[in-house]
């Protein structure tokens, strides 16, 4: 039975890291931090996950997407 709980341990911590690469391809062709929060956001990262993919603090990207946010409001208007 042990080997059960050590191969779902395994898939577990494997999964996450796929997401990262994903996360990582989608915008690797983008520059602007503000760019790749917005993608990865729309892509349903957290904050914590966009910040690993973008080498930031999840604190920066919670202040870009409200950023990001107020843009979009007052561009609707």
């Amino acid at each position: 039975m042990p080997k059960k709980s050590t191969k779902k341990k395994e898939a577990d911590q494997a999964l996450p890291s796929l997401a990262l690469v994903f996360g990582y391809i989608a915008i690797k062709e983008l520059q602007r931090l503000e760019d790749r929060v917005r993608v990865l956001a729309r892509l349903g990262y957290g904050n914590q996950e966009i910040a690993m993919i973008c080498d930031t603090t999840p604190m920066t990207v919670a202040v870009m997407k409200s950023g990001l946010k107020k843009k979009k409001f007052r561009g609707s208007k």
